[in-house]
């Protein structure tokens, strides 16, 4: 095998499909066809499988793919050592964050890469974690974070902080302050909340579960702005992290109240694909991004997180 036959098995597996590839590189389809078979024999394994739509590649094509990609990546960073050039990541990032994360982190991320990554272009889109989820395994972000739940078995996960849990009232309400709320007490309440498919909702139904308290939910809602506004109007409570309402609070026009018991809470993880190979750049601003929210969590400008 050598470099070019890595390189265009590669283009195959990132586009899902041998014609693509073919248009892609300006390379005959039977020409890439072959060089897959001769690869498969070389290694005595089968590395795609084909369907009506094109080809996915098997999980020693996965494999393959990834070495590869590494392979290709080391010769590049010799290349650039060798013209001084140095070993700075280079491309396009695009990042999936949950709309409660996004308040706290996008301005700072895009501020702190384009520091220590200046060759770097960083996409940030917001979605529930369900959403992010989706556009990772389809192949629409390269990173996701999002809220511990079920997660699909080719998804690979790193766990990122806690964010302590908040029942959040209207200041309007009479009932409202900073003291502690039983749970039982706190999920009585009439409540606005997202939808079931949602992450957050999840982990309030099973506190729900624990406290033996069925939810009183008024609205489902899955756009965090109207929640809060809805909230503030008085017309229900909801559960939310502190960093996502501070500022309101700040303002008096919320109140966010702990809840009594502990280990009210919810993790954040990291999500990367394990259905494709993981770029360079994917694995230095993984390092990089878990090493800014753990900054933000230490100086205290996250605040209702530990590590």
């Amino acid at each position: 095998m050598d470099l070019r036959q890595l390189r265009n098995f590669i283009h195959i597996v990132e586009l899902g499909s041998i014609t693509a590839a073919s248009e892609r590189l300006a390379i005959a389809q039977s020409a890439l066809s072959r060089q897959v078979k001769s690869l498969e024999i070389e290694l005595g394994v089968s590395l795609l499988r084909r369907n009506g739509r094109g080809v996915k590649p098997t999980m020693e094509g996965i494999k393959f793919a990834s070495r590869a990609k590494l392979i290709l990546e080391d010769i590049e960073d010799m290349t650039r050592d060798l013209s001084g050039q140095g070993k700075m990541p280079t491309g396009t990032l695009t990042l999936g964050l949950p709309p409660t994360v996004a308040a706290m982190l996008a301005t700072h991320l895009i501020t702190k890469s384009m520091e220590a990554f200046p060759d770097v272009k960083l996409r940030i889109v917001s979605g529930f974690s369900g959403y992010v989820q989706d556009w990772l395994i389809r192949g629409k972000i390269d990173l996701g974070v999002a809220y511990e739940g079920q997660t699909a078995p080719s998804i690979r996960t790193k766990p990122i902080i806690l964010e302590t849990l908040y029942l959040v009232r209207s200041a309007k309400d009479p009932n409202a302050d900073a003291n502690p709320l039983s749970l039982r007490d706190a999920l009585s309440l009439p409540m606005i909340l997202p939808n079931p498919d949602h992450g957050l909702r999840g982990r309030v139904d099973y506190f729900a579960r624990q406290a033996g308290v069925s939810l009183d939910v008024q609205l489902e809602i899955d756009v965090l702005p109207t929640i809060l506004s809805f909230v503030e109007k008085g017309l229900g409570a909801t559960v939310l992290p502190l960093g996502s309402v501070i500022d309101l609070v700040n303002e008096g026009r919320l109140v966010a109240s702990p809840f009594a018991e502990a280990n009210i809470y919810r993790s954040l993880i990291l999500m990367s694909p394990l259905n494709r190979p993981e770029s360079r750049l994917s694995t230095v601003f993984s390092d990089f991004l878990i090493t800014e929210v753990h900054a933000l969590v230490k100086s205290k400008d996250w605040l209702g997180t530990t590590l």
